[in-house]
């Protein structure tokens, strides 16, 4: 067979381009493609971009051009297609955006029933078939899996797949079940149980022919493990489990050949399985915690483990997946107040079986907060009568840099019918971090966990227990506050579209003096005022509300430098009143969202009082405020975003014509840029940057 090319960039092939239609062209051997009254086949290789060509045609006697249909899509003849004795054929081509082709095109001569076969092979894209990796390691446990495949094939064409097992496993297939996904995009296929001690592999092999007859192959090979265990493996409950432990903390490896069986309530492909707190000031946390953690809860869901994976591939466990874990070789770890155990080290070795469940399956565990205990770590929950303590706020109110960075998980305030709190905790990779939070009651299902978090509070106690959600549906509340079992007898709550400070006569101190005026922030809902316990002039900043860009709104927030009265040697107050006539309930709380603007150096331990005449005070609660993040040298204890403190408030503060709570700094100790506490406030009695409220509502339960 003869080839003839047109070559691109061929400098031969751009001089003669105005021959073309004469018979001219651009060929390897310089020599114009000739047919006729051979019977022979010949291949002519023309570039991607639209064209002409002329084939001769020598024969002494008539002659047909015909295209195959396939042809006519993208070749016409111009001119005759016939001719009484030789000539030639004009061929004009389109463009090819796509791979390399073939066009057919028979030339018969009648008298001598002869037929010439002209190929036309017109370049393209280069096909592209690749798997994204080439292969990756299994347990022993059945499952279905997609690869990513990088290719530019169409769907129109077919991509062939074969599998080869090695020389353990040939005798019983064990890969199947292949179909692509996606236009092309996955392979996917199923992986059988292997019930035997010996590891195995399969190779699949991907293979696309091309119309020139080029082959285009890719390889992947699945690697699967042995099933954890022995013959003689004895299973442990979670209660033998955990006595092996006598003291009150320790951590043991496990040299026993022994193995325990529960329900998965984690899922490898969560974002929010678990937070990761900064190791030491100014480095990163290492944000693959989340991907190596998993939960398991025993038949009855009364005891749970955390398992911590080697890293994160191993970790393929899937929600309420039934496992059999081998435990040889994993570390117990347990830890006191609250008691929980972790076991850790754990590899697709270690599973024994694992058969996928169904949430139906699950033991259900209702509670109210206040019913917790111990024995629910690491346990699937449903908390009843819930609602996010914070409205119009969203899941992690941070900056969007610290949140990818230092501050990337946040503990959210919730309450229940009884008058409790607990932390609901939302991580940087959970696509709802930004959405604004549902404002009616509901419940919440996840699982129970114990995570200090310093960027509240220095040691990073934020009480005994909190909850992680595995999906955003697990937050089951409605979405309207006219669903809740809580009013709002008085709310602060700017919402950035205008300055929301004016000046006012507050009724503090009682009696006030008609010439008082100060510069408020008023209530958004019920009836109130904000302002500084000197009546000073309020400054306004930004707030972290549901802003799904992670930035921040302005004309939000409101507070003060001047929080320290130098000469006194006490602090001064942001002082909330407002009025609770004709209300009456047997739960009452108070929430606010506070932080120091922009910067390090604010008064680090604060008070919240309240009071029914403007004279005599009564506490609430001891809180800290942490400074404002130092992106070169971030601290432990700094939060780029506002910090939510919830507090209950005694019943009588309800039925009052006005009554007050104040929020007031009790220590002259500031942080600075790389320590808590240890400085001073300047002599001016002002912190570098302002002390801000975002939001504060006091309720009460209908």
């Amino acid at each position: 067979m003869k080839k003839f090319y047109t070559k691109r960039f061929s400098l031969i092939c751009a001089f003669a381009a105005s021959a073309l239609l004469l018979g001219g062209g651009c060929s390897e051997d310089e020599t114009e493609p000739a047919i006729g009254s051979k019977g022979v086949s010949s291949e002519v290789f023309v570039s991607s971009d639209a064209g002409s060509r002329t084939i001769k045609v020598e024969t002494s006697g008539p002659w047909q051009a015909r295209l195959t249909p396939e042809t006519r899509l993208w070749v016409s003849v111009d001119g005759a297609d016939s001719g009484e004795t030789g000539g030639s054929l004009n061929l004009n081509y389109r463009t090819n955006n796509s791979l390399p082709r073939k066009g057919t095109i028979l030339v018969s001569s009648a008298r001598q029933q002869v037929v010439d076969t002209i190929y036309l092979m017109q370049y393209g894209t280069t096909p592209l078939l690749e798997f994204k990796y080439i292969g990756k390691q299994y347990s022993s446990v059945e499952t279905i899996d997609s690869v990513a495949i990088d290719t530019n094939i169409p769907l129109s064409k077919k991509i062939y797949w074969t599998v080869v097992y090695d020389e353990n496993s040939a005798a019983e297939p064990w890969a199947d079940s292949v179909s692509y996904a996606q236009d092309f995009k996955y392979f996917r296929f199923r992986i059988a149980d292997n019930k035997k001690f010996e590891p195995r592999t399969a190779r699949f092999r991907l293979r696309f022919q091309d119309d020139w007859g080029e082959d285009h192959t890719t390889y992947f090979t699945a690697y699967q493990g042995i099933p954890g265990g022995t013959a003689e493996t004895r299973e442990m409950t979670f209660e033998e489990l955990r006595g092996l432990i006598a003291e009150a903390e320790g951590e043991i490896t496990l040299d026993q050949d022994i193995a325990v069986s529960g329900t998965v309530i984690s899922d490898w492909a969560s974002p929010n399985m678990a937070g990761s707190p900064m190791p030491k000031a100014a480095e990163k946390p290492d944000l693959g915690i989340n991907d190596c953690t998993a939960y398991m809860q025993n038949a009855d869901a009364s005891l749970g483990l955390a398992l911590v994976t080697t890293d994160a591939q191993q970790n393929n466990l899937q929600r309420y997946d039934k496992l059999k874990l081998w435990c040889k070789g994993l570390t117990l770890t347990k830890r006191s107040n609250p008691e929980r155990y972790t076991l850790s080290g754990v590899t697709q070795d270690h599973i024994v079986t694992k058969e996928a469940g169904t949430a139906e399956e699950l033991p259900a565990k209702r509670r109210f907060i206040d019913q917790l205990t111990d024995a629910d770590i690491y346990t699937q929950v449903t908390l009843k009568r819930c609602q996010m303590a914070v409205r119009t706020g969203r899941f992690i109110p941070v900056h969007i840099n610290y949140t990818n960075s230092f501050n990337n998980y946040y503990p959210a305030a919730v309450l229940d019918r009884h008058g409790d709190m607990i932390y609901l905790m939302t991580n940087h990779g959970c696509d709802w971090r930004f959405k604004e939070m549902p404002d009616g009651e509901g419940t919440i299902t996840g699982i129970i966990v114990h995570e200090p978090y310093t960027f509240f509070e220095r040691g990073g106690d934020i009480g005994r227990y909190q909850i992680r959600n595995v999906t955003r549906e697990d937050i089951a509340l409605d979405e309207s506050a006219d669903n809740v079992f809580s009013a709002v007898a008085v709310e602060w709550s700017p919402n950035g579209s205008k300055d929301p400070r004016a000046y006012a006569f507050p009724q503090y101190p009682h009696p006030a003096t008609d010439s008082g005026q100060a510069h408020c922030v008023a209530a958004t809902t019920g009836s109130g005022l904000s302002f500084m316990s000197t009546y000073a002039w309020l400054a306004v900043g930004s707030a972290y509300r549901a802003a799904e860009n992670g930035l921040t709104i302005n004309n939000a927030s409101w507070g003060h430098k001047q929080l320290w009265d130098t000469a006194k040697n006490t602090g001064n107050s942001l002082i909330f009143e407002f009025s609770t006539q004709g209300v009456s309930s047997t739960q009452c709380s108070f929430v606010f969202t506070c932080r120091y603007h922009s910067a390090q150096g604010g008064l680090r331990y604060w008070t919240a009082e309240y009071s029914l005449d403007g004279d005599n005070w009564k506490k609430l609660t001891d809180f800290t405020v942490p400074d404002n993040g130092n992106w070169g040298n971030m601290q432990l204890e700094q939060l780029s975003g506002d910090k939510n403190v919830w507090m209950q408030v005694p019943t009588e503060i309800l039925g009052q014509s006005v009554a007050w709570i104040r929020l007031r700094p009790v220590q002259n100790k500031i942080g600075t840029a790389t320590t808590y506490d240890t400085a001073t406030i300047a002599s001016n009695g002002q912190v570098a940057n302002a002390f801000t409220v975002s939001y504060a509502a006091l309720r009460y339960n209908k």
